[in-house]
């Protein structure tokens, strides 16, 4: 019983101090709130692409502090991702610094009030305009091919396209053909004179899937980008498919109009295919192995015929000697892709030798000719053969004789005179 009284006792002792150590009176401790610059928000210039007059820009930005304390700012600046210090205790919001045409700059501020207390911004950048930029033009496109092959191919792997930049007349070239192995593009439009050009393509390969070959669509994307003046696509859906592998054909796909550093670009779908073989009919002026030419072209069932060849050289008395009697024209083989001719062993010319008919002229030979200027311009190279003999050979030990010709009639008069300060001199060998 004792024991449980002095618990009691001591419990009302402790409870007591509690109740004076509860009860004790406390001083307020005084709290001051400093008014620290508030976050600096970006004034001038605007993130991203800048048009600048001049080589300076004035960065400018905007902060406040309630308490009234003195601007004193640190300003960072650079083209690096860590722009560097360029000043201490500034007293302003602008600044003017110096810039470069093209390049990227970063920077930033940060506000220091009277207690020490900093406020800082966070990273700002602005990329110069380079008003001499190069146009960038890429060329991408796709393919149906699995759909009509059952082959799953990559683009490029299809077909390999070539970038072709043309001039005006959509004739002459303005710039090296692009053919890589992958998809094309020419930042050279910088390089070019002021004036319009032509954006085509053709093919430079496609696959060949044997029995199971079928022409495919080809749908074609040119992107123009100049770098912060300029972003621009240009989508062609189905716009060609692989069926002409061959450079005579081409496809125009857009106009681009260049005025200093300034480019215009339109749409401009059009289709270059090569002409029939009924371009290489005429009479064709020049020189035929050194003489004069007499050669004539002309289609005749479909056929381009070629008929006058060597006979300016074969009749002439220091010549060959030989009075040409009649002629069978040669049927000529055109390669509209490749831009050749060709003209199979075949009978061609009878003729007389000291009044004796002598045995028949076969001739072979192959050419190549040009359509892209006003006029055709053709070089052939020919022999004929005389009872199974090269005249070529044997008669003036030549490899072959060789025609330079146009159809261009002004170019008659100037050619045959140089032809004729090119006579064979050396008689030919006694037959």
């Amino acid at each position: 019983m004792k024991r449980r009284n002095l618990i009691f006792v001591m419990l009302l002792v402790f409870s007591g101090l509690f109740v004076i150590q509860s009860c004790k009176k406390e001083s307020p401790v005084a709290f001051t709130e400093e008014e620290a610059f508030t976050i600096p928000t970006l004034v001038a210039p605007a993130n991203g692409f800048i048009n600048v007059t001049g080589t300076t820009v004035d960065l400018k930005w905007s902060s406040t502090n309630a308490a009234g304390d003195a601007e004193n700012w640190q300003v960072y600046f650079g083209p690096g991702d860590d722009p560097a210090l360029i000043q201490t205790g500034y007293t302003q919001e602008s600044i003017t610094v110096n810039v470069t045409p093209g390049a990227k700059y970063n920077w930033k501020v940060v506000g220091t009030d009277s207690h020490g207390i900093h406020s800082r911004s966070p990273i700002w950048s602005f990329e110069v305009v380079d008003p001499t930029a190069p146009l960038d033009l890429k060329m991408t496109w796709t393919t149906d091919v699995k759909t009509v092959i059952g082959l799953d191919l990559a683009p490029d792997a299809a077909v390999n396209l070539r970038l072709v930049i043309l001039k005006a007349n959509q004739v002459t070239l303005a710039a090296p053909i692009v053919n890589t192995n992958t998809f094309e593009e020419f930042a050279a439009f910088n390089t070019l004179a002021d004036g319009v050009y032509y954006v085509a393509t053709d093919i430079a390969s496609t696959i060949n899937a044997g029995d199971f070959n079928n022409v495919f669509d080809i749908s074609i994307n040119l992107s123009f980008a100049q770098r912060g003046t300029l972003s621009y696509q240009l989508p062609f859906p189905t716009v060609m498919t692989n069926k002409f592998n061959c450079s005579a054909y081409k496809t125009i796909l857009a106009k681009v109009t260049k005025t200093g550093n300034t480019y215009t670009i339109a749409q401009a779908v059009s289709y270059i295919v090569p002409p029939p073989p009924a371009a290489l009919v005429g009479v064709w002026h020049g020189s035929d192995f050194g003489y004069p030419s007499t050669i004539v072209t002309s289609i005749v069932g479909g056929n381009l015929l070629i008929d006058g060849v060597g006979t300016g050289w074969i009749s002439d008395p220091a010549g060959w000697g030989e009075v040409p009697q009649s002629t069978i024209p040669a049927e000529v083989v055109v390669n509209l892709c490749a831009g050749t001719v060709t003209i199979a062993n075949q009978k061609f010319m009878t003729t007389k030798y000291l009044g004796a008919v002598q045995p028949s002229y076969y001739i072979q030979g192959t050419g190549t000719f040009d359509l892209s200027g006003a006029f055709p311009v053709m070089t052939l190279t020919y022999d004929f053969i005389q009872g199974g003999t090269s005249i070529a050979s044997a008669g003036f030990g030549v490899k072959s004789f060789t025609a330079t010709l146009t159809l261009d009639p002004s170019a008659k008069s100037l050619l045959t005179k140089e032809a004729r300060s090119n006579l064979i001199i050396a008689k030919p060998k006694l037959k």
